[in-house]
């Protein structure tokens, strides 16, 4: 009896339940459709936008998305900038400057400087970078788009080291440090580095040669480093040690040797018993820095 009083209720839910289920599945199907309808158009929105933004990236590469920003041309560069009174203003000082580095980092590099180059420069550096998803400043090609707070010198050197060595040098301490050696933002770095050198904390310049050595140092410090060092070498040595290090075929020992006749060890002596005397402010650059930043102001 109990059997068969157990098998009739679970008989009687069974149909309740199939019932339910039956009834509500014309429901449960459209929400279901309505839920897949959602989450693609969601999908294709999030594509739709991710290609939007890449578009706008890709057309902010182009001079033609600044045409309705302001346009000051010096001797070398065509300044672009936003439609702001203190902007126009500044933009004289800011050409004339630029020209004044180009003219110097030609006269290193013992090449033309280029007709043109264009600078676009942003007066807010959160909207750039999220505009290009990238850190600003940076080059491309024949244009600078440049951050107005940052060092200008910087990007105009990457500029022009690009036309001498479109890869870059094989040696990550002369691509960072020739840009931050001629950023024009007013630091002393050998006086810098020297401070690092009698407190024990500086790496020794031997291990240049090692590139995965070099990027595992502190950012700043190995920055000023490399400044430092090749600032030894082109104030001693002229221009030749750095066009050497700019070729891609030939190791750093063996540009040194070319252009100084001296081993990377005697050359890392040198620069360390001579820091004192290049962190002096009547330094040859650090005054060229100084007037440059005068005249800026």
């Amino acid at each position: 009896m109990i059997c068969k009083h157990v098998y009739k209720r679970g008989l009687m839910n069974f149909k309740r339940f199939s019932t339910f289920h039956i009834s509500t599945l014309p429901s449960i199907l459209i929400c279901a459709f309505l839920i897949a309808v959602l989450a693609v158009s969601t999908g294709c929105g999030e594509k739709n936008d991710e290609k939007a933004g890449a578009a706008d990236q890709s057309k902010a590469y182009s001079r033609e998305y600044f045409a309705d920003w302001l346009k000051y041309r010096s001797q070398i560069f065509e300044l672009r900038y936003p439609p702001r009174e203190d902007l126009r203003e500044r933009a004289p000082d800011i050409g004339n400057k630029c020209d004044q580095i180009m003219a110097l980092l030609s006269q290193m590099l013992r090449m033309r400087p280029p007709e043109t180059v264009y600078m676009m420069i942003f007066d807010n550096q959160v909207e750039a970078e999220g505009l290009f998803g990238r850190q600003v400043p940076f080059v491309s090609n024949d244009t600078i788009f440049y951050e107005i707070f940052a060092p200008i010198g910087a990007p105009i050197t990457e500029l022009m080291m690009k036309r001498v060595a479109p890869e870059g040098s094989q040696y990550a301490f002369v691509n960072e440090g020739f840009p931050t050696l001629l950023d024009f933002s007013g630091e002393n770095y050998h006086e810098n580095v020297l401070q690092h050198v009698e407190n024990g904390t500086a790496f020794e310049i031997d291990s240049l040669v090692n590139n995965d050595f070099y990027l595992r140092q502190p950012y700043q410090q190995r920055r000023e480093q490399a400044a430092s060092f090749i600032g030894f070498l082109t104030k001693n040595y002229g221009s030749a040690p750095l066009l050497g290090l700019l070729k891609r075929d030939m190791s750093l020992h063996g540009a040194m040797m070319m252009s100084t006749k001296r081993s990377l060890e005697i050359l890392a002596h040198e620069w360390k018993s001579t820091l004192a005397y290049l962190a002096q402010p009547d330094s040859a650059l650090i005054k060229a820095q100084q007037r440059q930043e005068d005249d800026g102001e």
